[in-house]
């Protein structure tokens, strides 16, 4: 059985659960054929492949971190068939935090790698306001940017409802480069799928751990040609995952998949000549 609670040092660390969803299986995997994608994951009728919302809680007894609140509920009938989205069997950001032992009320920080309504949709309730009123919020200054731009490239992927709220009501920090949220939690941006994507990176009492975001969606995108067509820049993309991923596999760190159904929590391995992905298991 996968195991979806673990720690990074100090850090309790529970993969949460939000929705399921379903998203086209070529756009998941860009250039590579269908008849090799076909053979890693289940293919709906429609071309869409099962996917995951799943976010994640750190909890050092002080600080309870949520790193990328989720979808949420705010979806239309047609939306709600369109991505075959699925809060049943415990599938709910407010549910799955209460199963850990916390309310909204109790979560400190609220981390987002970047701005998509599949990630930041359910910063906001069905009430119009924050889901986590007493958060510091952080997000990558370009992010918050291209959110309310006009004709944006992706403009289709960002949703100004979702963090409106947030930023109406102070609890919104914005950032270029690289910060330091709270000792041992650092956000990197990076860019390559979208304007700012941020790697998350946790270290502490000698361990180390990272959320990848869309960079690594799922244990079948640690292959690093396997890059997906939403991708704003393929070739940063590229370097990106190049770079951050043999980091990942030579220094052993706990990998938080946002998209996986299956294996949520893993560490990136290499065998000489590509990457892979061993799940943590009970």
């Amino acid at each position: 059985m996968t195991q979806r609670e673990t720690r990074i040092g100090k850090f309790r660390v529970v993969a949460l659960r939000d929705a399921n969803f379903a998203l086209d299986g070529g756009a998941m995997f860009g250039v590579v054929p269908r008849a090799l994608w076909q053979q890693l994951t289940e293919v709906n009728e429609d071309h869409t492949i099962p996917l995951a919302a799943t976010p994640y809680l750190l909890d050092d007894g002080v600080n309870r971190i949520v790193i990328e609140p989720g979808m949420g509920r705010r979806w239309n009938e047609k939306q709600t068939k369109m991505f075959h989205i699925d809060h049943s069997g415990g599938h709910d950001l407010l549910e799955s935090l209460r199963g850990a032992g916390l309310e909204p009320e109790d979560v400190t920080h609220c981390l987002m790698t970047h701005c998509h309504w599949d990630h930041i949709g359910a910063t906001c309730g069905e009430d119009g306001k924050p889901v986590f009123p007493n958060a510091q919020h952080w997000a990558v200054e370009s992010e918050v940017k291209a959110l309310s731009a006009q004709g944006h490239m992706r403009g289709a992927s960002y949703r100004i409802e979702d963090l409106q709220p947030v930023i109406d009501a102070g609890l919104l920090n914005s950032f270029s480069g690289e910060v330091e949220v709270l000792p041992g939690i650092k956000m990197t941006e990076l860019g390559g799928h979208s304007e700012g994507i941020a790697l998350i990176r946790i270290e502490s009492e000698g361990e180390k751990g990272a959320f990848w975001a869309d960079i690594v969606p799922t244990r079948n995108h640690v292959h690093l040609p396997f890059i997906m067509a939403y991708d704003m820049n393929a070739e940063k993309s590229f370097a990106v995952r190049s770079e951050w991923i043999k980091k990942s596999a030579e220094e052993g760190w706990l990998n938080m998949l946002y998209h996986d159904t299956i294996s949520p929590l893993g560490r990136f391995v290499f065998d000489g000549k590509k990457y892979g992905y061993d799940a943590l298991v009970d």
